[in-house]
């Protein structure tokens, strides 16, 4: 995060300019409390966050008279440790990542709503993923979506043990797609299928293949197919 990040994040309409000075200070010294910066720097770090020509020698002044500051070098300027911890409890939230909005890149959300909470937390996850570019990432929480609805097909119709190997775990993707492709007694239909079929390489390849990076094209490619078959199960497994 840079400093000018930063003081977009903090940015509201009550900030005085010294009280966005100090918050700047307190940016800079958060790993070394030692380090300070000038008022002419912090002026012209404010000035590149979007606000108007700022007045160093104001606050020069405004600093010198503050009881929450001290010299840092020759005329650098920074934080006394009381002050700094004062800060920690104001601007500590503006150094966590900033939460990407929900939205419905991949799967729309609101064919999920009113599921289950772990489904709708994994569908949000997806998304979210694909927003952040974070395309191998996409794909295994796809593959972990497309194994879960599968399940709950099968619990609902009381015949979870079918799907379960020697050990007594569920099968993988790959196993469940070809049970539920020779069952004769859960019918899913052609397109569904065929979206389950086009998505288990690729989820395959992000999962296990070391070599392998998914990219955007990648998800594009079975989004549809998935949309299809990720809604037909649910319908299946009593969801909707």
């Amino acid at each position: 995060m840079t400093p000018i990040d930063f003081l977009q994040r903090i940015e509201n309409d009550k900030l005085a300019t010294i009280e966005r000075a100090l918050a700047l200070l307190w940016f800079t010294g958060r790993d070394d409390p030692t380090v300070g910066m000038t008022a002419g720097a912090i002026c012209s770090e404010v000035e590149l966050a979007g606000h108007p020509k700022q007045n160093a020698s104001r606050l020069e002044q405004q600093l010198r008279e503050h009881r929450g500051t001290s010299k840092a070098g020759k005329n650098g300027w920074r934080l006394h440790p009381r002050t700094r911890r004062e800060l920690d409890a104001i601007y500590a939230f503006a150094l966590n990542p900033k939460p990407l909005p929900i939205s419905d890149s991949v799967l729309p959300i609101d064919l999920f709503t009113g599921t289950r909470q772990y489904i709708e937390r994994v569908v949000e996850q997806i998304n979210k993923s694909y927003d952040a570019q974070l395309w191998d990432c996409t794909a295994v929480m796809c593959r972990r979506l497309l194994e879960t609805m599968i399940i709950e097909t099968y619990e609902k119709a009381g015949r979870a043990n079918e799907i379960k190997g020697s050990d007594g775990h569920f099968l993988m993707l790959n196993g469940l797609i070809t049970y539920l492709e020779r069952d004769s007694n859960i019918h899913l239909g052609r397109n569904a299928l065929k979206g389950l079929k086009d998505f288990k390489q690729l989820g395959d390849l992000s999962a296990h293949n070391r070599r392998f990076n998914a990219c955007q094209n990648d998800i594009d490619r079975v989004r549809d197919g998935l949309r299809v078959a990720t809604e037909e199960l649910m319908h299946l497994s009593g969801l909707r």
